[in-house]
């Protein structure tokens, strides 16, 4: 029903989503034509709104909550283009050695735990600007 019955805090997770996607591939010299047509109509939706400053400030904190998750998702990809498992060399050891293996899967994995994290405080932000505007349905975060 969420899709059906968005609220405020749905409206306010993709416009931040928006303008991260707006300014990634305006960086990049690609069309944001549709971006900035959806993130038009979202903006009428929010203007009709009667907002408060709680409202603003929660929306930026999950603004730099999508943010850090962003950046958390192309270090992931980074990872997981780099790291490539290759055969034990004479020495039984793999290049460019086991140690290095290791502490890369440790930074994966705490990288992975910090991007639950984030996106536990997303779906709580999200739920506080729903409940802050009356549009809480219910959570939407299964833990």
């Amino acid at each position: 029903m969420r899709l059906i019955n968005y609220g405020v805090g749905e409206i306010s997770d993709r416009l931040s989503i928006l303008a991260l996607k707006i300014l990634y591939a305006s960086a990049a010299e690609k069309d944001t034509a549709h971006w900035r047509n959806e993130q038009a109509a979202l903006l009428t939706k929010i203007a009709a709104r009667t907002l408060n400053g709680s409202w603003f400030a929660s929306y930026t904190e999950l603004a730099a909550v999508n943010s850090a998750i962003w950046q958390g998702e192309v270090a992931l990809r980074e990872w997981r283009t780099q790291w490539k498992p290759t055969e034990p060399d004479s020495t039984g050891l793999r290049s460019p050695g086991e140690g290095y293996v290791a502490a890369a899967a440790l930074t994966v994995a705490l990288l992975g735990i910090h991007q639950q994290a984030l996106n536990d405080r997303r779906a709580q932000l999200i739920e506080a600007i729903n409940k802050e505007a009356g549009d809480f349905l219910g959570s939407e975060k299964l833990t």
